[in-house]
Protein backbone atom coordinates (compact mmCIF):
# COMPACT_ATOMS: atom_id res chain seq x y z
CA UNK A 1 0.00 0.00 0.00
CA UNK A 2 1.30 3.63 -0.78
CA UNK A 3 1.13 5.56 2.43
CA UNK A 4 1.84 9.35 2.95
CA UNK A 5 3.19 11.08 6.17
CA UNK A 6 2.63 13.89 7.56
CA UNK A 7 4.36 16.55 4.93
CA UNK A 8 2.39 14.77 1.90
CA UNK A 9 5.34 12.46 0.74
CA UNK A 10 4.71 8.91 -0.92
CA UNK A 11 6.92 5.61 -0.63
CA UNK A 12 7.04 3.63 -4.33
CA UNK A 13 6.44 0.40 -4.02
CA UNK A 14 6.50 -2.72 -6.24
CA UNK A 15 3.03 -3.20 -7.66
CA UNK A 16 1.49 0.27 -7.54
CA UNK A 17 -1.68 0.88 -9.16
CA UNK A 18 -3.18 3.53 -10.72
CA UNK A 19 -5.48 4.50 -8.07
CA UNK A 20 -2.26 4.97 -6.02
CA UNK A 21 -1.11 6.98 -8.59
CA UNK A 22 -4.67 9.28 -8.55
CA UNK A 23 -4.50 9.30 -4.45
CA UNK A 24 -0.82 10.66 -4.63
CA UNK A 25 -1.58 13.16 -7.48
CA UNK A 26 -5.23 13.97 -5.98
CA UNK A 27 -6.99 13.79 -9.10
CA UNK A 28 -9.32 10.99 -10.36
CA UNK A 29 -8.61 7.62 -11.73
CA UNK A 30 -9.58 9.42 -14.95
CA UNK A 31 -7.55 12.23 -14.80
CA UNK A 32 -4.31 9.55 -14.39
CA UNK A 33 -5.51 7.83 -17.61
CA UNK A 34 -6.40 10.70 -19.62
CA UNK A 35 -2.68 12.15 -18.97
CA UNK A 36 -1.55 8.55 -20.12
CA UNK A 37 -3.84 8.03 -23.19
CA UNK A 38 -4.99 11.97 -24.11
CA UNK A 39 -1.88 14.49 -22.54
CA UNK A 40 -3.26 17.48 -24.24
CA UNK A 41 -6.54 17.49 -23.12
CA UNK A 42 -5.00 18.44 -19.34
CA UNK A 43 -3.39 21.39 -18.02
CA UNK A 44 0.65 21.67 -17.57
CA UNK A 45 -0.30 21.89 -14.00
CA UNK A 46 -2.20 18.30 -14.21
CA UNK A 47 -0.14 16.83 -16.24
CA UNK A 48 2.93 17.56 -13.66
CA UNK A 49 1.30 16.36 -10.43
CA UNK A 50 0.39 12.71 -12.41
CA UNK A 51 3.60 12.60 -13.62
CA UNK A 52 5.35 13.36 -10.19
CA UNK A 53 3.04 10.95 -8.43
CA UNK A 54 4.10 8.26 -10.89
CA UNK A 55 7.84 8.42 -10.59
CA UNK A 56 6.96 8.62 -6.67
CA UNK A 57 4.59 5.32 -6.42
CA UNK A 58 6.88 3.68 -9.60
CA UNK A 59 3.79 2.90 -11.46
CA UNK A 60 3.93 1.34 -14.33
CA UNK A 61 1.71 2.07 -17.06
CA UNK A 62 0.54 -1.08 -18.91
CA UNK A 63 1.77 -1.03 -22.70
CA UNK A 64 -1.33 -3.63 -24.17
CA UNK A 65 -3.46 -4.01 -21.90
CA UNK A 66 -4.41 -0.70 -22.03
CA UNK A 67 -6.16 1.75 -19.35
CA UNK A 68 -9.48 1.94 -17.35
CA UNK A 69 -10.72 4.36 -19.90
CA UNK A 70 -10.08 3.44 -23.29
CA UNK A 71 -9.41 -0.91 -22.30
CA UNK A 72 -6.84 -0.04 -25.88
CA UNK A 73 -3.65 -1.50 -26.46
CA UNK A 74 -0.55 1.15 -25.87
CA UNK A 75 0.91 -1.51 -28.82
CA UNK A 76 0.97 0.00 -32.47
CA UNK A 77 1.83 -2.78 -34.95
CA UNK A 78 3.94 -1.66 -37.99
CA UNK A 79 3.84 -4.31 -41.00
CA UNK A 80 6.68 -3.66 -43.57
CA UNK A 81 7.89 -5.59 -46.90
CA UNK A 82 11.37 -7.80 -46.82
CA UNK A 83 13.42 -4.80 -48.45
CA UNK A 84 16.41 -3.37 -47.44
CA UNK A 85 16.13 -1.07 -44.46
CA UNK A 86 16.81 1.83 -46.51
CA UNK A 87 14.16 2.37 -48.18
CA UNK A 88 11.64 2.51 -45.77
CA UNK A 89 13.99 2.72 -42.58
CA UNK A 90 13.41 6.71 -42.19
CA UNK A 91 9.40 6.00 -42.25
CA UNK A 92 9.75 3.40 -39.81
CA UNK A 93 12.43 5.24 -37.39
CA UNK A 94 10.17 8.28 -37.56
CA UNK A 95 6.87 6.88 -36.96
CA UNK A 96 8.84 4.57 -33.84
CA UNK A 97 10.23 8.04 -31.59
CA UNK A 98 6.61 9.81 -32.88
CA UNK A 99 4.31 7.05 -30.99
CA UNK A 100 7.00 6.74 -28.21
CA UNK A 101 6.71 10.20 -28.07
CA UNK A 102 2.92 9.88 -27.41
CA UNK A 103 2.92 6.98 -24.98
CA UNK A 104 2.74 4.12 -27.09
CA UNK A 105 5.42 1.09 -27.97
CA UNK A 106 5.27 -0.25 -31.52
CA UNK A 107 6.17 -3.90 -32.95
CA UNK A 108 7.07 -4.76 -36.35
CA UNK A 109 6.24 -6.95 -38.51
CA UNK A 110 8.07 -8.44 -41.89
CA UNK A 111 5.51 -10.29 -44.38
CA UNK A 112 8.05 -12.44 -46.80
CA UNK A 113 5.49 -13.85 -49.59
CA UNK A 114 1.88 -13.29 -50.30
CA UNK A 115 0.94 -16.81 -49.07
CA UNK A 116 1.65 -16.05 -45.61
CA UNK A 117 0.86 -12.29 -45.43
CA UNK A 118 -2.89 -13.35 -44.36
CA UNK A 119 -1.11 -15.57 -41.45
CA UNK A 120 1.28 -12.76 -40.07
CA UNK A 121 -2.09 -9.98 -40.21
CA UNK A 122 -3.77 -12.98 -38.09
CA UNK A 123 -1.01 -13.06 -36.12
CA UNK A 124 -0.58 -9.23 -35.70
CA UNK A 125 -4.36 -8.59 -34.74
CA UNK A 126 -4.09 -11.65 -32.32
CA UNK A 127 -1.77 -9.36 -30.64
CA UNK A 128 -4.54 -7.09 -29.65
CA UNK A 129 -2.74 -3.67 -31.13
CA UNK A 130 -4.50 -0.30 -30.70
CA UNK A 131 -3.93 0.38 -33.81
CA UNK A 132 -2.09 -0.62 -37.29
CA UNK A 133 0.71 1.12 -39.70
CA UNK A 134 1.22 -0.21 -42.85
CA UNK A 135 4.23 0.26 -45.43
CA UNK A 136 4.19 -0.57 -48.48
CA UNK A 137 1.21 -3.29 -48.75
CA UNK A 138 -0.57 -4.08 -51.65
CA UNK A 139 -3.41 -5.34 -49.55
CA UNK A 140 -5.30 -8.97 -50.76
CA UNK A 141 -9.22 -9.57 -50.77
CA UNK A 142 -8.90 -11.26 -48.10
CA UNK A 143 -6.41 -9.28 -45.81
CA UNK A 144 -7.95 -6.29 -46.46
CA UNK A 145 -11.53 -8.29 -45.30
CA UNK A 146 -9.58 -8.87 -42.13
CA UNK A 147 -8.50 -4.84 -41.33
CA UNK A 148 -11.89 -3.53 -42.11
CA UNK A 149 -12.96 -6.77 -39.36
CA UNK A 150 -10.69 -5.55 -36.68
CA UNK A 151 -12.34 -1.94 -36.65
CA UNK A 152 -8.73 -0.60 -35.57
CA UNK A 153 -7.41 2.60 -37.14
CA UNK A 154 -4.66 2.18 -39.57
CA UNK A 155 -2.37 4.21 -42.07
CA UNK A 156 -1.38 3.29 -45.27
CA UNK A 157 1.56 4.27 -46.05
CA UNK A 158 3.92 5.01 -49.45
CA UNK A 159 0.51 4.52 -51.47
CA UNK A 160 -2.29 6.70 -52.23
CA UNK A 161 -4.93 3.87 -52.41
CA UNK A 162 -8.08 5.04 -54.51
CA UNK A 163 -10.16 3.23 -52.00
CA UNK A 164 -7.80 3.42 -48.83
CA UNK A 165 -9.13 1.17 -45.43
CA UNK A 166 -9.04 3.89 -43.31
CA UNK A 167 -6.34 6.36 -43.32
CA UNK A 168 -3.53 7.61 -45.39
CA UNK A 169 -0.10 9.18 -45.36
CA UNK A 170 1.71 8.56 -48.68
CA UNK A 171 2.46 9.57 -51.83
CA UNK A 172 1.41 9.27 -55.20
CA UNK A 173 3.37 6.89 -57.17
CA UNK A 174 0.88 7.97 -60.99
CA UNK A 175 1.96 11.36 -60.34
CA UNK A 176 5.38 10.80 -60.02
CA UNK A 177 5.53 8.83 -63.28
CA UNK A 178 3.90 11.74 -64.49
CA UNK A 179 6.09 14.18 -63.50
CA UNK A 180 9.46 11.63 -64.51
CA UNK A 181 7.61 11.66 -68.35
CA UNK A 182 7.30 15.34 -68.48
CA UNK A 183 10.85 16.01 -67.42
CA UNK A 184 11.90 12.94 -69.96
CA UNK A 185 9.94 15.38 -72.32
CA UNK A 186 11.18 18.06 -71.22
CA UNK A 187 14.92 17.19 -71.72
CA UNK A 188 14.61 15.99 -75.36
CA UNK A 189 15.07 12.26 -74.92
CA UNK A 190 13.96 10.19 -77.77
CA UNK A 191 15.01 6.38 -76.79
CA UNK A 192 13.76 6.04 -73.08
CA UNK A 193 13.23 2.38 -71.47
CA UNK A 194 12.29 1.43 -68.04
CA UNK A 195 14.19 -0.72 -65.47
CA UNK A 196 11.10 -1.03 -63.47
CA UNK A 197 10.37 -3.25 -60.25
CA UNK A 198 8.25 -6.35 -59.94
CA UNK A 199 5.73 -3.83 -57.46
CA UNK A 200 2.53 -2.23 -57.86
CA UNK A 201 4.33 0.99 -57.01
CA UNK A 202 6.83 0.54 -60.04
CA UNK A 203 4.29 -0.25 -62.14
CA UNK A 204 1.83 2.52 -61.66
CA UNK A 205 5.02 5.08 -62.02
CA UNK A 206 5.98 3.03 -65.26
CA UNK A 207 2.34 3.67 -66.39
CA UNK A 208 2.30 7.76 -65.30
CA UNK A 209 5.69 8.18 -67.91
CA UNK A 210 4.44 6.10 -70.61
CA UNK A 211 1.31 8.14 -70.67
CA UNK A 212 2.83 10.86 -71.04
CA UNK A 213 5.16 9.94 -73.61
CA UNK A 214 2.23 8.25 -75.69
CA UNK A 215 0.00 11.06 -75.56
CA UNK A 216 2.79 13.03 -77.27
CA UNK A 217 2.30 10.52 -80.07
CA UNK A 218 5.75 8.81 -78.89
CA UNK A 219 5.90 4.82 -78.96
CA UNK A 220 5.24 3.30 -75.21
CA UNK A 221 9.07 2.78 -73.66
CA UNK A 222 10.31 -0.82 -73.25
CA UNK A 223 10.23 -1.90 -69.65
CA UNK A 224 12.11 -4.46 -67.91
CA UNK A 225 10.75 -5.93 -64.39
CA UNK A 226 13.30 -6.39 -61.49
CA UNK A 227 12.71 -7.83 -57.73
CA UNK A 228 11.81 -5.17 -55.36
CA UNK A 229 13.66 -2.81 -54.95
CA UNK A 230 16.09 -4.01 -57.51
CA UNK A 231 20.20 -4.48 -56.82
CA UNK A 232 23.26 -2.80 -57.90
CA UNK A 233 23.57 -6.39 -59.44
CA UNK A 234 20.40 -6.59 -61.27
CA UNK A 235 20.96 -3.37 -62.87
CA UNK A 236 24.33 -3.71 -63.99
CA UNK A 237 23.82 -7.45 -65.34
CA UNK A 238 20.10 -5.75 -67.53
CA UNK A 239 22.20 -2.76 -68.66
CA UNK A 240 25.11 -5.15 -70.21
CA UNK A 241 22.33 -7.53 -71.93
CA UNK A 242 20.65 -4.73 -73.86
CA UNK A 243 23.67 -2.93 -74.49
CA UNK A 244 25.25 -6.80 -76.13
CA UNK A 245 22.03 -7.00 -77.83
CA UNK A 246 22.53 -3.84 -79.79
CA UNK A 247 19.97 -1.37 -77.89
CA UNK A 248 21.06 2.17 -77.68
CA UNK A 249 18.76 3.75 -75.18
CA UNK A 250 19.51 7.54 -75.02
CA UNK A 251 17.87 7.75 -71.33
CA UNK A 252 17.22 5.00 -68.55
CA UNK A 253 14.47 5.37 -65.93
CA UNK A 254 15.01 3.00 -63.16
CA UNK A 255 12.92 2.46 -60.00
CA UNK A 256 15.51 2.21 -57.38
CA UNK A 257 18.70 4.11 -56.79
CA UNK A 258 20.39 0.62 -56.36
CA UNK A 259 19.55 -0.38 -59.95
CA UNK A 260 20.48 3.06 -61.64
CA UNK A 261 23.80 2.31 -59.47
CA UNK A 262 24.25 -0.92 -61.06
CA UNK A 263 23.91 0.81 -64.50
CA UNK A 264 26.56 3.72 -64.03
CA UNK A 265 28.80 0.85 -63.13
CA UNK A 266 28.45 -0.96 -65.90
CA UNK A 267 28.11 1.76 -67.93
CA UNK A 268 31.90 3.00 -66.92
CA UNK A 269 33.24 -0.54 -67.48
CA UNK A 270 31.42 0.07 -71.09
CA UNK A 271 33.15 3.18 -71.64
CA UNK A 272 29.54 4.67 -71.94
CA UNK A 273 29.86 8.06 -71.13
CA UNK A 274 27.27 9.27 -68.62
CA UNK A 275 25.59 11.59 -69.55
CA UNK A 276 26.65 11.83 -72.93
CA UNK A 277 25.91 8.74 -74.52
CA UNK A 278 22.98 7.64 -71.80
CA UNK A 279 21.20 9.34 -69.17
CA UNK A 280 20.39 7.69 -66.30
CA UNK A 281 17.58 8.41 -63.47
CA UNK A 282 17.09 6.97 -59.64
CA UNK A 283 14.21 6.33 -57.21
CA UNK A 284 14.34 7.13 -53.69
CA UNK A 285 17.51 9.90 -53.67
CA UNK A 286 19.58 7.97 -51.01
CA UNK A 287 22.86 9.33 -49.59
CA UNK A 288 24.93 7.58 -51.73
CA UNK A 289 23.19 9.32 -55.18
CA UNK A 290 25.09 12.61 -54.59
CA UNK A 291 28.26 10.42 -54.27
CA UNK A 292 28.30 9.23 -57.33
CA UNK A 293 30.43 9.65 -60.22
CA UNK A 294 28.19 10.95 -62.22
CA UNK A 295 25.53 12.57 -59.50
CA UNK A 296 22.68 10.46 -59.88
CA UNK A 297 19.37 12.32 -61.04
CA UNK A 298 16.89 10.77 -58.20
CA UNK A 299 12.74 11.32 -57.13
CA UNK A 300 13.56 12.02 -53.69
CA UNK A 301 10.63 11.11 -50.71
CA UNK A 302 10.71 12.56 -47.56
CA UNK A 303 10.36 9.43 -45.64
CA UNK A 304 10.72 11.03 -42.26
CA UNK A 305 7.88 13.58 -42.61
CA UNK A 306 5.87 10.21 -43.96
CA UNK A 307 6.68 8.11 -40.98
CA UNK A 308 5.89 11.53 -38.73
CA UNK A 309 2.41 12.33 -40.16
CA UNK A 310 1.26 8.97 -40.01
CA UNK A 311 1.99 9.02 -36.18
CA UNK A 312 0.27 11.64 -35.83
CA UNK A 313 -2.84 10.61 -37.86
CA UNK A 314 -2.93 7.18 -35.54
CA UNK A 315 -2.28 9.07 -32.46
CA UNK A 316 -5.17 11.51 -33.42
CA UNK A 317 -7.80 8.82 -33.87
CA UNK A 318 -6.64 7.10 -31.18
CA UNK A 319 -7.81 10.04 -28.62
CA UNK A 320 -10.73 9.67 -30.34
CA UNK A 321 -13.49 7.50 -29.63
CA UNK A 322 -13.92 4.71 -32.26
CA UNK A 323 -17.31 6.02 -33.42
CA UNK A 324 -16.80 9.53 -33.66
CA UNK A 325 -12.98 9.76 -35.63
CA UNK A 326 -13.52 11.14 -39.46
CA UNK A 327 -12.64 7.92 -41.48
CA UNK A 328 -10.20 7.97 -44.35
CA UNK A 329 -8.08 11.09 -44.04
CA UNK A 330 -6.07 11.30 -46.66
CA UNK A 331 -2.04 12.90 -46.58
CA UNK A 332 -0.02 13.28 -49.91
CA UNK A 333 3.54 14.51 -48.39
CA UNK A 334 4.66 15.03 -51.90
CA UNK A 335 8.12 14.55 -53.70
CA UNK A 336 10.75 16.17 -55.34
CA UNK A 337 12.39 15.49 -58.49
CA UNK A 338 16.09 16.38 -58.36
CA UNK A 339 18.09 16.63 -61.10
CA UNK A 340 22.02 16.33 -60.87
CA UNK A 341 24.93 15.10 -63.67
CA UNK A 342 23.31 11.92 -64.48
CA UNK A 343 20.92 13.61 -66.64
Amino acid sequence: MVTSSSEGTVRRRAGATLADVARAAQVSTATVSRALNTPDLLTKETLGRVHAAIAETGYIPSLTTGTVITNRSRLIAIMAPPTPLELFDTTVRAAVAALDDGGYQTLLGIYERDATREKIVTQILSRRPGGLILIGLPISPDVRALLVESNLPIVETWETPISPIDMVAGISHHDIGIAVGNFLMRKGYQRPMIFSTDSSRGHIRRYGISRVLMEAGRPEPRSIDHSLPGTIGEGRRSFGRIWEAGERPDVIVCSSDWLAQGVLIEAAVRSVRVPDDLAVMGFGDFDFAQELEPSLTSVRIDGAKMGRQAAALMLKALSKNQRDRAKAARVDIGFTLVERRST
